[in-house]
Parts: structure tokens; sequence; C-alpha cells
């Protein structure tokens, strides 16, 4: 019997999610043996996901095509649960002005949730030994006039660099846009004095990543794009993730437009000067190879728990206030859950990649309408996804039927009548993940729900 306060219920629940219903039968210590041919494929568990989020899944349906009609959402839009994509859609049109749609494989410029990938690549140097994050940044870049600055600092918003773009907008008259070694070069001519001591206070700086791309391309000798080609992005098959800048000829656009929404239709985006340097912006991407990067995020490859665990947590200013920065992800807690997730907004694109480490769910959003619902979108997609006891307590119960047998699954079922929770069960739910074990060949386990249905309706005491 589980035994346990009703108030530590929804992390009873989380818990015989992850550590019994995808676990695998290696996990399985107790009830029901299971032959290996009821072991199930990953689309199998894709599917059965699927299953046990409908109802969620409807809802986010709706949702989307609220935004799409009425607010004039035009982008993609990607939900994960329990690590498992459920959710994809492209809503509207990648080029409002052609009546173009948007399409799962549209690319878009990922703005500021670029800064993930720069701080993945520090990572990474500092898993090769070439770097430390308490190392001055002038032991790399020795003629950046702020002496005083770390890489930390930088991976935090602490160093207090001044804004680039107010350089380049005041002091670039070239006729081609700045890179990042341009950027350094005006930081050294120009000396703007730094906005504090670093590491005194946080102060979000585009400046601070630029420089970081800068440290990492003179470290590796390659370009952003190319060491993160190397080291990211082809070992993780992200086909079709790659770091722009207008600056590099030899790079082809292949991100769709940005556009700026106006009352009498939508006007397109020309680059700006400031579209050179990267590390701040400039990943490209689309839904799927975000993806990616976010289920690799949970493997320790390619950077490691460790470091993760790092970059996951916040840091402390000079005087003891706490910053929720960590490496390229901003950090806030939703329903007492860690949230890791970064927003970014750039000519006319607005993303949001959100990741809840402890559920497995993920929201992921992009848009390049420069329409200002995004957040708002996000928010009504958070509490669809995670405020629904039905669904959750239905996946529990059918996780432990499926992995320990119909005896565990009903031991739990009687602690739910015991605290009032057990008319949150979905009965016709868990009969449908009965009818699709039965049609992938898993018997047994098709078995174990029917026992469970017919004892929770009071047909099978035995």
């Amino acid at each position: 019997m589980i035994l346990m306060r009703m108030k530590h219920l929804p992390r009873l629940i989380l818990t015989l999610m992850f550590t019994l219903f995808f676990a695998g039968n290696d996990s399985l210590t107790s009830g029901t043996s299971f032959d290996e041919s009821e072991i199930l494929t990953s689309q199998e568990e894709l599917e059965l996901n699927k299953i046990l989020s409908a109802d969620r899944i409807r809802r986010l349906d709706s949702l989307l095509n609220v935004y799409t009609s009425v607010k004039g959402f035009n982008g993609n839009v990607l939900v994960a649960i329990n690590g498992y994509k459920v959710f994809e859609r492209a809503s509207g049109y990648a080029d409002p002005l052609r009546k173009e749609p948007v399409s799962s494989a549209s690319v878009y410029q990922l703005a500021s949730v670029s800064k993930q990938f720069t701080a993945a690549a520090v990572m990474l140097l500092k898993s090769d030994g070439r770097l430390d994050f308490d190392d001055m940044v002038v032991d790399y870049i020795p003629e950046l006039p702020y002496p005083g600055v770390r890489i930390s600092h930088l991976l935090h918003h602490t160093g207090g660099l001044p804004n680039y773009m107010y350089l380049i907008d005041k002091y670039w008259s070239k006729n081609y846009p700045p890179d990042t070694e341009d950027v350094i070069a005006m930081l050294e001519r120009y000396r703007l004095p730094a906005f504090f001591k670093p590491g005194s206070r946080y102060d979000y700086s585009n400046t601070g990543y630029v420089v970081l791309a800068a440290l990492v391309e003179r470290i590796t000798g390659m370009s952003l794009n190319e060491f993160l080609q190397r080291r990211v992005f082809i070992p993780l098959g992200m086909k079709n993730t790659y770091v722009y800048s207008s600056a590099d000829s030899n790079l082809v656009k292949r991100h769709i437009d940005g556009f700026r929404a106006l009352k009498s239709g939508y006007l397109r985006i020309q680059e700006s000067k400031s579209n050179g340097p990267v590390g701040d912006k400039g990943v490209c991407s689309t839904l799927e190879d975000l993806y990616i990067w976010d289920q690799a995020l949970y493997s320790g490859f390619p950077i490691s728990s460790g470091l993760l665990d790092e970059a996951f947590s916040p840091v402390r200013s000079l005087s003891g206030k706490e910053i929720p920065y960590g490496y390229g992800f901003r950090l806030r807690t939703y329903n007492k859950e860690k949230v890791v997730y970064h927003n970014g907004v750039w000519e006319g694109f607005r993303s949001n990649f959100h990741r809840y480490p402890e559920s497995r769910n993920t929201i992921i959003v992009l848009n390049n309408t420069s329409t200002r619902i995004n957040h708002e979108l996000v928010s009504q997609i958070e509490s669809i996804i995670h405020n629904y006891p039905v669904e959750d307590i239905t996946r529990a119960m059918a996780g432990l039927a499926l992995e320990k047998g119909c005896e565990e699954a009903y031991d739990f079922y009687l602690f739910l009548e015991d605290t009032g929770q057990a008319e949150q069960v979905d009965i016709e739910r868990l009969a449908e993940v009965s009818t699709f074990m039965q049609q992938s060949g898993k018997a047994t386990k098709a078995g174990e729900i029917n026992r469970l249905i017919s004892r929770i309706q009071g047909m099978d005491r035995s």
C-alpha cells in the first residue's frame, strides 16, 4: 500500500510517471513479470503518451486556433510532456505578404535563445580543459579594456560591459555589417566606462555574450558556427541549425524573414548593422532541432550533467543577492517546479524555449511577425500542461499497471479512495490504453489494465 499525505500527491504522481512508466523493465523489482515481447518501443511509448494526454492536446489545439484566427499568431508551437513530443503545429504564414504558409520545416532566427548555445560552447571548452569559468577574459582577449571581468561574469550577466549596439549605431560607418571581432575592436578603441564593478549586480548584457563568442573563436580558431556544428549540431543531428551572421558571406541564409505587424498589414524587416555580431543571437533553428536539443540536455551529451547542474543554478552578486540566471538560461519556478528557460526578440522574431526538468515538459514557441503574444501564449500552454490532475492521476495509474501489474496499481487506487481522489481516475482513458496495448501485441499488459478496470468497477475482487 502506498502511504503518503495528501499534499505530497503531485510529487508522487511525477515520481510514478518517470521511475515506473518510462523506466523500462530493468527497473522492475516486484509485481507482475513481463517477457521481452512486452517491452514498449519508443514509438509505442510516444503513442501511449498521446493517448494519456488527449485532453491536453485537444485544449492546446483549440488554444492555438484562437491565437491564430483572433490574435494573429504566425509561427510554430511544440509541446512535450514527460519528454515525449505530443503536440506540434505550424500556424499562419511564414511570409504574410506573399501568403506563404509556415511549416514544420520553417527555420527561425532564435534571437536571445541563442545564448544557451554560446554558453554550451564555453562549457565544452571547460570540459576540454581549455578554460575555467573564473579565468579573466583578458587572458584570452588581452586588448579588452575591462581587466576585472571573468568568464563567469559574462555567463551570468554580471560583467557590466557597455552596450555594443550603441557603438555600432554611433561609430560604424562602413557599408557592410561588423562581425564579432569588430565589436572587440570598437570596445578597445572607444573604451566606454563599465556600468558597474564586475560581479556586483545583474544587468542583462548582449555585449557579454558577443565577447564570449569572440573568446570561443580565439581559443578554437574556428567561427562560433563551425565549433557548434562540430561539437553540438552535427553530433546531435540538428540538421537545420546554424549560426547566421550577415557579416559572413560564406553563410547561406536559410531562415525565414522577420516582419513587423502593423494595423494595415505587415512590413518586412531589413537586417540591421547589428545583425553581424553573434553569440547574443544568430542561431537559426527549427522546432524539431530544438526538441532534439531539449532531449539532449537530459542525456549528459554533449554537455555533462555536472556542468548542466551549474548551468541551471542561480548565483549571487557580491552583496549576496540571488541572480536567477545560469549559463545561457533564465531560471524561475512554476508550481514549485524549477523552470529553465529563455526568451528572445530580434528584428521581427520572437522565440520562447521553456523547460521543466522535473516533469520533463517543454514548451517551444517561434514567431516571426513581432506580435506581442508569445508570453501570453506560453502562459496559457503552461497552465494546460501542468494543471490537469485527472490526466496526471490516470497516467500514474496506467504506468503502475503497465510496469508493476494490476495489484500495485490497485493499491494506488485504494490510496486515492482514502484521500478522496479516486473519482479523478479516467476509466475510459484506461480502456483506450488497454486497446492500444492489445493492438500493439502486448496482450499481458493489456490484461493487467483490464484487470485493473474490473477491480475499480467492482467486478473483480480477487
